[in-house]
């Protein structure tokens, strides 16, 4: 399930729809929780990070050697 995020034009509200990828509708098909139709579709952005899966605050030895830079940076 993909999360959309609305607002109305009318109350200035925003709420968010969940649907299957392939079901994307019209921004009119899609009422606000007040019955309004007047809405548009936010562009939300997605944080995405890559790399280590400790906790945030966890200390992560560095590996030693290989990599691009013999390990220094983390890389390898």
């Amino acid at each position: 399930m993909a999360r959309y995020d609305y607002r109305c034009r009318v109350c200035d509200s925003s709420f968010e729809v969940r649907r299957g990828i392939t079901e994307d509708a019209p921004a009119s098909a899609v009422p606000c929780p007040a019955g309004h139709t007047e809405t548009s579709r936010v562009f939300s952005a997605v944080a995405v990070s890559r790399g280590s899966s400790a906790p945030v605050g966890a200390s992560v030895p560095m590996g030693g050697g290989g990599g691009c830079c013999g390990g220094a940076c983390g890389c390898g």
